[in-house]
Parts: C-alpha cells; sequence; structure tokens
C-alpha cells in the first residue's frame, strides 16, 4: 500500500455508486416495494397500533409487499418508527417499520436480514442469519457512521468458517471512517471478527487498514492478512510525509483472531 493509491481508494469509495444500496437509522421503505420480514412471529395488525386484531403472525424472512406508510409511528429500540400497510399471500395488515429487514442478502443456503437500534447517540445494527430450517443466529454490533452498504459471500478460503457478512460505510465527507466490520457465521454462531477503519482528511493526514483473505488477491492459505497505512502531511510544498506501515499474518482460532491488532490511528 501507498499514500497515493490509499487516498485515491478513500476518494472512489466515498462517492455514491448506482449499484450499492445504502441505509441509516432514516430509511423508508416504498409503496411496492417487496420486502421481508426481520422480526419472528410479528403480529400483522387489523390497524397501526398494538391494541387491534391481530391477523396473523409473520415469521422471520417471510415475504411482504409495502403498500403504504402510515403517519403513525412507535417507538421501538430507541427509534421512532412508523407502521406500514402491507399485504401477505392472503392478508393484508399492518406492521411497525423496525421489524422488517432493510434488505435482505444470500450466500448459497444462508439468508441475511438487517434491522437498527439506538442507545443514547450509538447507532446499533442487528444482523440475524437464517440457514435452512434452522433457528436465526443474531450479531448486534455498534457501527462508527449511520450510513452503510451490506454484502455476503462464501468462507473466502477459511475452512472453520461458513459464511463472512461485510458491512461498508458510507463516508460522506473528509475525516469520516468509511471502513466496515466482518461478521463471521461458523454455523452455529455469527460473530463480529473484526473492525477495519479507513479514513483521510485531504492528505493532512491518514489511516487505512485491510484484511486480505485466502482466496483474494496476494491471499495466504489458510490465514487472514492484516495490514495497515498511517501517517501525516509535514508540509505539501515539498510533498514531506511521514508514514508507518504494519503487515502481520493472523489465524482465525474459532473464536477470534490470533494474535490480536490493536493498532493506533494517527490523526
Amino acid at each position: 500500500m501507498n499514500k497515493i493509491l490509499l487516498i485515491f481508494l478513500f476518494i472512489f469509495q466515498t462517492g455514491y455508486s448506482q449499484d450499492t444500496k445504502y441505509f441509516s437509522d432514516n430509511y423508508e421503505f416504498e409503496n411496492g416495494e417487496i420486502a421481508f420480514m426481520f422480526g419472528d412471529d410479528v403480529k400483522l395488525r387489523d390497524q397501526p397500533n398494538t391494541e387491534s386484531d391481530v391477523l396473523t403472525l409473520l415469521k422471520i424472512g417471510e415475504q411482504i409487499e409495502i403498500l403504504e406508510k402510515s403517519d403513525l409511528t412507535m417507538m421501538f429500540d430507541g427509534i421512532e418508527s412508523p407502521w406500514y400497510k402491507v399485504k401477505t399471500k392472503d392478508k393484508e395488515g399492518f406492521v411497525l417499520g423496525s421489524l422488517i429487514s432493510l434488505d435482505r442478502v444470500f450466500d448459497k443456503n444462508l439468508a441475511y436480514f438487517i434491522s437498527l437500534k439506538k442507545e443514547d447517540s450509538k447507532l446499533f445494527l442487528k444482523t440475524r442469519v437464517l440457514e435452512s430450517n434452522l433457528e436465526f443466529k443474531e450479531n448486534i454490533s455498534e457501527l462508527s457512521t449511520w450510513s452503510f452498504s451490506i454484502k455476503a459471500s462464501g468462507n473466502k478460503g477459511l475452512e472453520n468458517i461458513k459464511s463472512i457478512f461485510e458491512i461498508n460505510y458510507l463516508a460522506e465527507a473528509c475525516g469520516v471512517d468509511s471502513g466496515g466490520i466482518y461478521l463471521f457465521y461458523d454455523g452455529n454462531d455469527l460473530i463480529k471478527a473484526m473492525n477495519y477503519t479507513q479514513v483521510s482528511d485531504a492528505g493532512l493526514y491518514w489511516f487505512m487498514e485491510e484484511y486480505t483473505f485466502p482466496t483474494d488477491e496476494d491471499g495466504v492459505e489458510g490465514k487472514i492478512v492484516y495490514e495497515s497505512d498511517s501517517g501525516v502531511t509535514k508540509e505539501y510544498e515539498t510533498e514531506w510525509t511521514e508514514s508507518k506501515v504494519i503487515r502481520r499474518v493472523l489465524e482465525w482460532n474459532g473464536k477470534e483472531l490470533f494474535p490480536k491488532i490493536e493498532p493506533e490511528k494517527t490523526e
């Protein structure tokens, strides 16, 4: 890695991609949108309140069609969430928006669903993975920024896990983290494996981390390669910069990366 390349990557990643869907705490579903339930055994109600009749129970992953957003809201997991009128296979009723998955992504026979919660000024992503007819597994991780995208892949050459779920931050300004989080699913648990940070402020300073998996270009069989590049610009006119590069080859022991990486940011 080098500074010029990393700054270019940062600028590229901060742009809005037409092919990437981003989410935040104020995300709203559109009329006619096909969505899927995040909650399990969610009560489909006759009216947009918790006192109305229950028409049926909706399972996690069940498909619904968004008919319209109600003007009524309810606080759930720290978020003021609107009620939505939705259509199932044979019924129409109301469910709270926080119980609808913001998106659904697949990795072979695995399906991932996401929702949000707030605690004070902190935002958390709730991720559930559903494998065939097994009970879903859940992970709750704090987000560094409030705009993000998601994707799922196979195990990328790591034999002791089934799937990797990645949360990618959208940095909408200089100095904002555009890194993300990796979650590992091993068939029993959905584990937060690591964070990574990618931040720069117009070349004044930068701190870039990345992980390379076995099946990635330049990957190492059975290992995860950690690299970071941090530095500052001392003087623009003479292109005086000072930087530090770190490279470590790590293993996933089933619970965490070994040895543990705790780099310090340069600001």
